[in-house]
């Protein structure tokens, strides 16, 4: 059953202060004024993965609501954090032709200064001192490499659909064609450097990597035909420039992909997990093809300095479950999670 949508909900579109590069970040906001003023929620930073910005991620106009309106709905201060070059963030050149040279943009590196930068920026606005921190796919590794260097400023941590090396390397169940590179690494040099500075996502590539690894009989209950075309207008109505192209797509900056390639492809990590110091939650959809458990498993393990941990596989879910029909399921094991007393006693 979905939830009711929520008329007290407020939306703000918040930007940071340019950084010296001239990177302006967009955050999207939802909270119920009433609510935090009686229960005092927690804050809630929402971090993207590797396609798609914070806006379609997190806040599409699902039946019901999306999850920052479910989050907003407790009594919780939300924010979705749209990475440099990502959805309402400012990006390097206005140009669009101009964006089809230089490097991979938007590395993690950056990403989590962006994220430091969207959490300091939070905290001074609310008086608060920490945050929890819920990131999906390439936005565990933002997260967590946050975490495992500032500690002091999170609560607790969610790893949704996380990233970790790749290493089974038996089938073709490896994100963004990436197969071959970690079969040859000789090539990966040579695809890095050939690599533009950002790629586009039309509906049909949206399309055919959410169902990869479905069968016929499962290829459709994820998510309608109807409701990805509505997910869809959310997403290129966050990317104007692309929504202008024919047919529209959805920029996406590269830096994840040298990334997948120079580290996570080759056996190295971008962040130590053992460094994280805080209770966390790593979670994922059962037919999730694009980081299986066996990643989520291995980080995990790796999880030893952690006070408090959980691994949860849902069933019926994909990479992108934050967006299906049983998502509720997921968002209801994440506020579990942030609010149960047994996290928040450690």
């Amino acid at each position: 059953m979905l939830q009711k949508e929520n008329p007290d909900i407020v939306q703000e579109d918040l930007y940071l202060p340019p950084s010296e590069s001239g990177v302006r970040l967009h955050l999207r906001r939802k909270y119920n004024a009433a609510q935090i003023a009686r229960d005092g929620g927690r804050i809630i930073v929402f971090v993207h993965g590797a396609t798609f910005s914070g806006v379609p991620a997190f806040d599409a106009p699902l039946p019901g609501g999306s999850w920052l309106d479910f989050a907003a709905g407790q009594g919780h201060d939300v924010y979705a954090l749209d990475v440099r070059g990502y959805g309402l963030s400012a990006s390097p050149d206005s140009d669009w032709a101009g964006w089809r040279s230089g490097k991979p943009y938007a590395r993690t590196v950056d990403a989590e200064s962006d994220l430091s930068a969207a959490v300091d920026f939070i905290l001074d606005r609310t008086g608060a001192d920490r945050v929890d921190l819920v990131g999906w796919s390439w936005g565990t590794t933002i997260c967590g490499g946050y975490s495992a260097r500032n500690s002091h400023k999170v609560r607790r941590l969610v790893m949704y659909a996380p990233l970790w090396i790749m290493t089974n390397l038996a089938g073709a169940d490896v994100p963004l064609g990436l197969p071959p590179l970690t079969w040859f690494p000789w090539a990966g040099p040579i695809f890095l450097k050939n690599l533009e500075a950002f790629r586009d996502v039309t509906l049909a590539e949206a399309h055919n990597s959410w169902c990869r690894g479905l069968n016929k009989v499962t290829a459709n209950e994820p998510i309608s035909g109807d409701l990805l075309e509505r997910w869809w207008g959310s997403a290129i109505s966050s990317d104007p420039i692309g929504a202008m192209q024919s047919p529209p797509v959805v920029r996406a900056p590269n830096g994840v992909v040298a990334d997948l390639v120079e580290y996570w492809a080759s056996g190295v990590s971008t962040y130590d997990p053992g460094s994280i110091r805080v209770p966390v939650l790593t979670v994922l959809g059962e037919w999730d093809c694009d980081t299986p458990p066996y990643m989520a498993r291995e980080l995990f393990r790796r999880l030893t300095a952690t006070p408090y941990k959980r691994l949860e596989i849902l069933g019926r879910g994909t990479h992108s479950m934050l967006l299906e029909t049983t998502r509720l399921e997921l968002y209801r094991r994440v506020q579990s999670f942030l609010t149960e007393e047994v996290a928040s006693a450690l």
